[in-house]
């Protein structure tokens, strides 16, 4: 059995076993991946993502997916894995699966030493339609400070991302910072501008699959309660324009203020059923 580290040269051969939207993060600077093969079959294979990496102390990896179809293949690229980031420097590991045919993959984190349990993933998966029904779009308005980041020039989105990157307000994107303007919806992403300065952004990032997914939710130096709901009204606005009531919308919990502010606006909103886990290396 061979353990193949996935770069974007190879990447369009396992695509179809990680499925488009993962192995599309192949190649961005903090994501990292291997495949188990024998032969012609894939038998595993792992896809992470590494964490504060500016916080030395902090440096974490999170493994944001799994596939395996014997223990053996397992086995070895868990401890592949471990190898990796042990170069890295990392100081703990963490792992959220889907519940759905996750029996050998729960069992072998836990035989890494990974401590496994039944949980709620943070993504919660909507349609358009179910957002548009929210009481948001009827209390509250656009204002003239928010705009379609495609109204903005390169140069002051990267100095509003800058910003964020500097108050350490990343979102879900560690590599928030390379990330060219174009890779988000122009169309549905914004930000809110005063001053000629931006101080908030609401960014998404159309998925291979289709699926418009949340990156970035902040508000800087304003009231967030009232320009990130005006924000999210824009991002349905505009949604509606251009694509159907069933297109669906990824949105995260990943912090508290994200989680209150989902819990607010989509209080029936639940994540699959996962297992994530945790260890220490």
């Amino acid at each position: 059995m061979q353990i193949r580290v996935l770069s974007p040269e190879v990447i369009s051969q396992y695509t179809d076993y990680i499925g488009h939207d993962m192995a599309e993060n192949i190649g961005r600077p903090y994501y990292r991946g291997l495949v188990a093969t024998e032969g012609d079959e894939k038998r595993a294979g792992l896809v992470w993502e590494y964490k504060d990496i500016e916080r030395e102390a902090q440096n974490r990896s999170c493994i944001e997916f799994f596939r395996s179809s014997d223990a053996e293949a397992s086995k070895l690229i868990l401890a592949e894995y471990r190898e990796m980031i042990t170069e890295y420097g990392v100081k703990s590991s963490s792992a959220v699966i889907p519940v759905k045919n996750a029996k050998e993959e729960k069992a072998a984190l836990k035989e890494a030493g990974f401590s496994m349990r039944l949980s709620e993933s943070d993504d919660i998966l909507v349609s358009l339609s179910e957002l548009s029904a929210m009481p948001l779009t009827k209390k509250y308005t656009v204002s003239e400070e928010i705009q379609p980041i495609r109204q903005i020039t390169v140069r002051k989105f990267k100095r509003g991302i800058a910003e964020c990157v500097e108050r350490d307000r990343k979102g879900v994107c560690e590599d928030l910072s390379y990330l060219p303007m174009g890779w988000f919806d122009m169309d549905v992403s914004c930000c809110y501008e005063t001053d000629d300065t931006i101080k908030g952004f609401l960014l998404f990032h159309k998925l291979p699959s289709g699926i418009l997914s949340i990156q970035l939710m902040l508000c800087i130096d304003e009231d967030p309660g009232k320009v990130i709901p005006g924000m999210m009204r824009f991002f349905i606005s505009a949604c509606e324009e251009i694509y159907s009531p069933d297109q669906k919308i990824r949105l995260n919990r990943h912090n508290e203020a994200s989680f209150h502010l989902t819990e607010y606006f989509l209080p029936r909103g639940f994540g699959i059923p996962v297992y994530a886990g945790s260890r220490k290396e």
